[in-house]
Formats: C-alpha cells, sequence, structure tokens
C-alpha cells in the first residue's frame, strides 16, 4: 500500500490539515459515537469560557472595591461600566465578590474536569473501535491483500496508528472549544473597546501567519516519522524472526549497524517534531506580549480608561493560551494526517476483495472434490501456478498430490482452504462450485498440516486447541498421542503448560510438525489435507504416525502432499503435477504398469 500522497510536499500545513480534517470526518462516520458526546463537549468548554470571562470581570471588580474606587468602577463607560454597576449593585462588600471568584473558579474546574473525563472516554472508545474493525479487516479481507503488505506495515497501523484516531478527535473537539471560547473572549473584547480589539485581531493575524510558515513542515515531517518508524519496526521484527540465521552466520555487527541507523533516524525525526511543536508555546508568549505592549501604548489615543484597558489586557493575556491552543492542534492535525490517511485506507472497503462467503450449506464430502481447468495465478502478468487443472480427489480415500518442489501442490492446497481463488476454471464438491457452499461449513469439514507450522507465542495446549477452542484436554491428549507428540510434550518442564517461545524455534522442525499435526487431528476433520507434514519426521516414527492417522480417520478423504514418491504406494488415488500441470492421474498400481510414466520413472529413474 503506498502510503505517500499525491500533490508536491510545498502545498503547505494548510492542504495537510484539510486533508485530516477530511480523513477524520470519514473515519468518523465508519466509527460513529453517540450523538451527544461532541455537542456535550463543546457545551462544557464554552461553560468553561464563560466561567473565565465572569472571573476576570469579577477580578476587576475586586480590584476596584478593594483599593476604595468602588464608585468609580460605576463610572466606567460601555459595556464593562454596565457589568460592574451591575456587579457593585449585586455584590456587597470585597469579601462578597471574593467568594463569587472562588464559586467561578471552582465551577470552571469542575467544568474542566468533566471535558476532560468526558472526552477521554469518548477517545478511548474511538480507539477501540478502530482497533477492533482492523483487525476484523486483517481477519476478513482476501488473503493475497494481507500477503501484499509488509508485517511490520500491518502491526504498525493496527498498533500504533489506529490511536491516531482518538487523538484526531480530541484535537477537533478541542478546535471547536477554541473557537468557542476565542468567540466568547472577542465578543467581550469588542464591546470593551472596538479599537483594543481590531489591533488584537491584526496582531494574532500576523503571529498565525509566522506559524503557519513554520508548519508547513509538519506533513512532511509526519510523513517521514511514519516511514521512519516503519523501517525501524522491520528491522525490529528482521532480528527477532531471524535471530537464529543472525547468529549463525555471525551477522550481528550488521544487522547492529542497520539498526543504529535506524534508531539514529527514528530520534532525529521524533526530536525535529518536538522541536518544531514546542516553538509553538514561545512564539505565541512573545507575540501575544508584544500586542499587550501596543495596546497599552496607544489606549489614551482613543481614550480608553484605565479600567477598560486593564479589562482588556486580562481578557488578551487569557485569551492567548486559547489561541495557542488552536494553532497547536492545527499543527497536530497537520502531523498526523498520514497517519489518518493509512488507518483510512485500511478501513475503506470498496477497493479491497473479499472471500466469496457463498450460501450452499454442507456437512459432509460424499462424492469428493474435482478441479475443472482451473487455472491461478499469483500477479496478474505471472507464469500460473497452476496451469489448466483437471483432477479428482475421491472422497473417503487417500489421495497423494506428488510433484517437486515448486510444482503447484502448495498452491492447490492454498485453493481448497479458499484462500485464493482460482483465476479461471471451476473447483466442484460434489458438482457444486466451491465458491457457492457456505464458507463457514467447508472450513469446519477441513483441516491441514504443514511443512511450515505456525506456532504463536503461548503455550503448547493453545497451540494446540487452535483447531478447536473448546477442545477438552482429554481431546488434545488423544490427537497429541495420535500425532506421536505426546511423550516429548509430557518430558517438557511443564507439560502442555510450557510456552512455546517466538516461532517455536526451541523447538526442532519435526517437533513443531508434529504440533501442527496434533492441531489438525484435533479438528477431526471430514477431509485431511497433509502438505509435506512429516518431511522433517525420520522414517520410522513417520511411518508410524501414518498408521495411526490412517486408523483414525479411516473412510475419510485424506489428502497426502510430497515429493516423496515411495511414501505414495500406499495410497488409493495418485495426482501427479508438473510445473503447475496435472501429468499423470490414477492408483498406484495403474500407473506403475506404465514403465515410462511418472511415478515408474521416479521409483525406477534406469529403467
Amino acid at each position: 500500500m503506498n502510503d505517500r500522497l499525491d500533490g508536491d510536499e510545498g502545498s503547505g500545513a494548510g492542504k495537510a490539515r484539510r486533508m485530516a480534517f477530511s480523513e477524520l470526518s470519514h473515519l468518523l462516520k465508519i466509527m460513529p459515537q453517540p450523538a451527544w458526546a461532541t455537542p456535550a463537549l463543546v457545551i462544557l468548554g464554552l461553560l468553561s469560557s464563560l466561567a473565565e470571562t465572569l472571573g476576570i470581570t469579577l477580578i476587576l471588580l475586586f480590584f476596584f472595591t478593594a483599593t476604595g474606587q468602588r464608585d468609580t468602577a460605576g463610572l466606567t463607560g460601555g459595556l464593562l461600566g454596565d457589568v460592574l454597576r451591575h456587579a457593585t449593585a449585586w455584590f456587597g462588600s470585597s469579601a462578597t465578590v471574593a467568594v463569587g471568584i472562588m464559586v467561578l473558579i471552582v465551577a470552571r474546574g469542575l467544568l474542566a474536569f468533566a471535558y476532560s473525563v468526558l472526552g477521554a472516554v469518548v477517545s478511548e472508545r474511538i480507539s477501540e473501535t478502530a482497533r477492533n474493525l482492523i483487525h476484523k479487516q486483517y481477519l476478513s479481507v482476501s488473503y493475497p491483500f494481507i500477503r501484499r503488505h509488509e508485517q511490520a506495515q500491518l502491526m504498525e497501523i493496527l498498533g500504533t496508528e489506529a490511536w491516531f484516531v482518538a487523538g484526531a478527535y480530541g484535537s477537533l473537539t478541542k478546535l471547536i472549544v477554541n473557537c468557542c471560547s476565542i468567540f466568547v473572549f472577542g465578543t467581550f473584547l469588542f464591546a470593551l473597546s472596538w479599537q483594543i480589539a481590531l489591533v488584537a485581531i491584526a496582531g494574532s493575524l500576523l503571529i498565525s501567519v509566522i506559524i503557519r510558515r513554520l508548519s508547513e513542515q509538519a506533513r512532511t515531517l509526519g510523513e517521514r516519522v511514519k516511514q521512519v518508524h516503519r523501517q525501524l519496526g522491520e528491522q525490529i521484527l528482521m532480528t527477532l524472526e531471524g535471530l537464529r540465521t543472525i547468529r549463525a552466520y555471525g551477522m550481528e555487527y550488521s544487522h547492529q549497524q542497520r539498526f543504529v541507523r535506524f534508531s539514529s533516524e527514528a530520534r532525529y525525526t521524533s526530536t525535529a517534531m518536538t522541536r518544531l511543536s514546542a516553538m509553538l508555546h514561545p512564539l505565541m508568549e512573545v507575540g501575544y506580549l508584544g500586542i499587550l505592549c501596543v495596546i497599552i501604548a496607544t489606549s489614551g489615543l482613543w481614550g480608553s480608561t484605565f479600567a477598560t484597558t486593564l479589562a482588556a489586557v486580562a481578557l488578551l493575556y487569557r485569551l492567548q493560551p486559547h489561541v495557542r491552543e488552536l494553532e497547536g492542534n492545527l499543527l497536530h492535525l497537520a502531523q498526523i494526517q498520514p497517519q489518518l490517511s493509512s488507518v483510512r485506507r485500511m478501513l475503506e472497503t470498496g477497493d479491497k476483495d473479499y472471500p466469496c462467503l457463498g450460501y450452499r450449506p454442507i456437512s459432509l464430502i460424499t462424492k469428493g472434490i474435482r478441479f475443472q481447468n482451473v487455472t491461478f495465478r499469483y500477479q496478474p502478468d505471472a507464469a500460473p501456478a497452476v496451469a489448466d487443472a483437471s483432477f479428482e480427489i475421491p472422497a473417503g480415500i487417500t489421495t497423494a498430490l506428488v510433484g517437486v518442489s515448486g510444482a503447484g501442490k502448495t498452491t492447490i492446497v492454498n485453493l481448497l482452504l479458499r484462500l485464493y481463488q482460482p483465476s479461471s476454471g471451476t473447483i466442484f464438491v460434489d458438482d457444486v462450485p466451491m465458491e457457492e457452499i457456505l464458507r463457514s461449513d467447508w472450513l469446519s469439514l477441513l483441516a491441514v498440516a504443514g511443512q511450515d507450522v505456525d506456532l504463536i507465542e503461548g503455550t503448547v495446549m493453545e497451540n494446540i486447541r487452535m483447531a478447536d477452542s473448546n477442545a477438552k484436554e482429554e481431546s488434545v491428549l488423544a490427537a497429541s498421542h495420535t500425532a506421536g507428540v505426546s511423550e516429548f510434550i509430557e518430558a517438557l518442564p511443564e507439560g502442555y503448560k510450557s510456552w512455546i517461545g517466538q516461532q517455536g524455534m526451541r523447538f526442532s522442525g519435526g517437533q513443531r510438525q508434529r504440533i501442527g499435526l496434533a492441531r489438525a487431528v484435533l479438528r477431526d476433520p471430514q477431509f485431511l489435507m497433509l502438505d509435506e507434514a512429516m518431511s522433517a519426521i525420520d522414517r520410522g516414527l513417520e511411518d508410524r504416525i501414518r498408521r495411526a492417522i490412517d486408523d483414525r480417520f479411516a473412510g475419510r478423504t485424506i489428502l497426502i502432499i510430497t515429493h516423496r514418491i515411495e511414501t505414495v504406494l500406499n495410497a488409493h488415488h495418485v495426482i501427479c503435477v508438473e510445473n503447475g500441470r496435472v501429468v499423470a492421474e490414477g492408483t498406484p498400481q495403474e500407473m506403475l504398469l506404465n514403465p515410462k510414466g511418472v511415478l515408474s520413472q521416479a521409483l525406477h529413474p534406469t529403467t
């Protein structure tokens, strides 16, 4: 997935902010919140601003009252004079004014607390919804889509970028509150003195232009941070997953140097992002200090009273944090726009393929599975992995699928697992096209054990129970015995509670394969597929396990995929593939009758 956005980087932070708003709007439609949440946050923020504004007015009244200038307060003209006259009539003494100020301070604190708690609840719910939707997308989208993406990229989107949606929502609600607060403070400021208000607006616009210049780096830097963190994640995965190989080939130094390079770049970009954000506060402080100085120096030109000028200065001083927060939230949105785009693209459904769910129920395979002229390509312009293949897997017997490595055997298994859809042709199950069969019903009939076993972080018991999370312990023990792994597991210090560790690398290849085989046996399937499932097991143990499986699944459909020709002689049906094409099919006895046939040549290459 291409995470770079179209357009040149010179389009600036304004474009990034607009795109961030658009991405966030789209994401919030996907993960809707209670209709009351945003209005409630805005109202709480607005009430907090009103409480702060009234508090400033009462502080001025307290100043006049405490200095014995109570009557002077009533002589102040304009809105301030009206407010002070009413406040003077309402509050009888400076002590009463002080109590009023304390009440407003407490009210503002409670409102701010309620805003923070409600904002945290809504944000956490958004984060949870985003994570759940992305994880569901991973499980629902077509397997080829997942395979086209790097594991580190998918981990970053789910583990890191999903959290940015909540941060963006928090910035959005704060922006609304900031705008409302600025409107309240601005209204009071205009009512006090329109000349002072105009000076404040002009100065604020100038500061905003300067900050916008600095903010133009935000989107570019945000994309760079995203890219570097992904590279660092890829290196971490490479180290952890390839640790055995790295140490076996003595490549520790080169891998450490590569990690140090990415780690250093991550530090540099994160520091640059922090530096960009940190410049906002001092710039706003210095800028608004300059505006205050201009207002104080020119107040006499407009005939403003001392009380009016003092009130305006107080309002501007308290307005400055709201403007700074507004700019900070705009900057934050510009910085995280690449992450929002990444999450939005992952959650979109219109540009992705999804497995066909089917509609026909199935509970038993009675006739068999038939491939009819099936062709499959991993890429549209690539050579076919399976080419015009037609063959049959009869029900109730053992079929061997034979071919050298790369012949297309595992691709056939993936098609049967419905991980991929044929590029052309049809797969029939009991004469019904496979895509018409309910996917959940079909997969409930299957189990597969392969050469490469996907073991997860967890206990041995948890790994085996991946085939049936509700399986009883007795069933797990029986499956382990059939797979020839019970003695090994019971010899472990904690038995079935032993921790697998990273990809089960503490176990040998044969031990991992037998755990995977126990998982498949526990499924108790109607159709068992063994894809080179015992390639790392010695011949004697393999024969014993195969006899146990034959006894356990007698009368069921078994598909054995192998390149060992000698292991298929006991099968009832054999399919030979070369370069994705079926070159022979029949019973072993029928195929051995032809001395020039594939099976005869493989067993006796000199004849």
